[in-house]
């Protein structure tokens, strides 16, 4: 009876992962169709209520901006639900409990923002930010969701064999590709909200560092350690995503005044997003597999859990 509830609340657990990590999805592609559209103060600089009602008028920009409200609300809602069932039901699992707080904190933040950009005018900066806070949330979101599903139930974290030790080095290049990203990602927004042209340059020479950076990762992750299947498989989806992302911005500028004009950014910003959860995915579970024993230190350490 008690190993049906516990995977019960495993189930219930894994679906709020990933309910969480579609709405974050919408909530970007949101922010995209409201930033295109030009749509964000359609409802005047009132929050929540739009020209004074609850719901919005009949014209299209009060309704996508009122779209983007409900679904960041509903962001908000479910993040935070979702953070009371991980700390209740998943107390065994402290890394789960971190990722689910990450989410709820930044999703509420960006929500935040959003609502004193409407009311007060916000600097570039600080727009670029809450697309950078929103991305956050939505990587939070996907990582929690994979280490769900692939943890397969709600029991403590079981250190992996020895083969599967991963080298400080790819950990640490790992994790600054990954940091490396959303500064890009920030000045891709920053230069967005601003159309400087000294900040564009910029952003296409740290594309191509970012290029390097990636294709390095994804390269020592399937050669170094093709053995380790979700590090192989996650060494992949980052270099497609990587190839993908520049060709997607190309079509981005070249999509401009056509019919493709919302496709475009929205594919962008989808790459984009996909990009940077994954990374922060395998910098935690590089992290992980560094820490664990090589060789002699791996035996003395089953020797002492056996005397223990």
């Amino acid at each position: 009876m008690k190993s049906a509830v516990r995977l019960l609340q495993y189930k219930v657990l894994k679906w709020l992962s990933y309910a969480s990590c579609v709405i974050m999805l919408l909530v970007s592609f949101n922010g995209v169709v409201v930033t295109r559209t030009g749509s964000g103060l359609e409802c005047g600089r009132e929050f929540p209520l739009c020209h004074g009602k609850f719901v919005p008028g009949t014209t299209i920009g009060s309704l996508i901006e009122y779209t983007h409200r409900l679904t960041a609300g509903i962001a908000g809602l479910l993040a935070l639900i979702t953070l009371i069932a991980f700390l209740v039901w998943a107390r065994k699992r402290r890394d789960f409990q971190i990722y689910a707080a990450i989410m709820a904190f930044f999703v509420v933040v960006q929500a935040i923002m959003g609502a004193l950009a409407v009311v007060f005018s916000q600097s570039p900066p600080i727009m670029a930010l809450h697309f950078g806070f929103a991305l956050i949330a939505f990587a939070s979101a996907l990582v929690l969701a994979l280490s769900v599903r692939r943890a397969g139930s709600l029991e403590r974290y079981q250190a992996p064999p020895a083969e599967h030790r991963v080298s400080k080095r790819t950990r640490n290049l790992t994790i600054f590709s990954a940091a490396f990203t959303y500064a890009v990602v920030y000045t891709g927004a920053l230069v967005s909200h601003t159309e400087l042209a000294k900040m564009s340059v910029v952003l296409h020479i740290a594309s191509a560092v970012l290029l390097l950076f990636v294709l390095m990762v994804g390269h020592m992750a399937i050669r170094n350690y093709g053995h380790i299947r979700d590090i192989r498989k996650l060494g992949i989806i980052v270099v497609v995503l990587m190839i993908a992302l520049p060709l997607s911005g190309v079509l981005n500028l070249v999509a401009l005044g056509s019919e493709y004009y919302m496709f475009a950014p929205m594919l962008h910003t989808l790459i984009t997003d996909f990009l940077f959860a994954f990374l922060c995915f395998l910098s935690i579970r590089t992290w992980e597999l560094s820490r664990v024993p090589a060789g002699e230190e791996a035996s003395v350490s089953v020797k002492k859990t056996v005397q223990a």
